[in-house]
């Protein structure tokens, strides 16, 4: 009877025991599992993280290169040492080496495009008027206290026969300026035109003579906005 007991005990003892040593293998190989999945969770994380923050930089690295090569010109005028009286409409030129000039070519007064597409243009122009230029012109033929500022921004495109003029915009006005002072007078214009490439802009007024010699007065530039 004993002997029968202690052999159901032994029996009973081995097998808690080996229900012991399968759930200790079991959560091992369990816990193991779950650490794994775990690691390629966060393997995999790392790496979305990493594919959005390239794709993010590689955006904005090519917003920021069509920014900087973007047709863009900002020219302000060319000093003249003209005194004579023009009272004619002539081409103005302006200071491309200090000016800005992105996919944009420059040649003789006119603004070069290089691309086709729907173009802001703009030019500001300001007339002045002191005693000295005033005597100086009241001395030629035809004199006169009143003149006309017209300003005119022309489109020249070249065709298989002759180079073709447009007008895009133009303003004006006549001044009377009071002698013994000083007077300005400034016109400014812009507008949304579309150009082809190979097509030239340029700015053309009257009474150049008269015109602000400053920079901040007198410039003209354009810059494309689509296609």
């Amino acid at each position: 009877m004993d002997t029968t007991v202690n052999a159901r005990v032994t029996v009973a003892v081995s097998v808690i025991g080996f229900l012991q040593l399968v759930s200790a293998v079991t959560l091992l190989l369990h816990c193991t599992g779950f650490i794994t999945q775990m690691d390629s969770v966060t393997e995999l994380k790392n790496h979305s993280e990493a594919v959005i923050e390239d794709t993010v930089v590689s955006e904005r690295s090519t917003r920021q290169k069509h920014r900087e090569t973007a047709a863009a010109a900002h020219l302000p005028i060319k000093p003249s040492r003209q005194t004579h009286r023009n009272i004619r409409a002539t081409i103005i030129h302006w200071n491309a080496d200090q000016g800005h000039l992105s996919r944009f070519g420059y040649h003789d007064g006119r603004i070069l495009v290089q691309k086709s597409g729907l173009y802001y243009i703009y030019a500001k122009t300001c007339f002045r008027h002191y005693e000295s230029l005033e005597t100086e012109a009241s001395s030629g033929p035809g004199a006169s206290d009143a003149v006309q500022l017209i300003q005119y921004v022309f489109q020249e495109r070249v065709t298989h026969s002759a180079p073709s003029r447009t007008v895009l915009m133009k303003t004006g006005s006549t001044r009377s300026w009071r002698r013994g002072t000083y007077d300005m007078c400034c016109h400014q214009q812009a507008g949304l035109f579309p150009l082809r490439d190979g097509d030239a802009v340029y700015v053309s007024v009257s009474n150049s003579w008269m015109l602000d010699p400053e920079a901040e007065g007198s410039y003209f530039g354009a810059f494309r906005i689509s296609k």
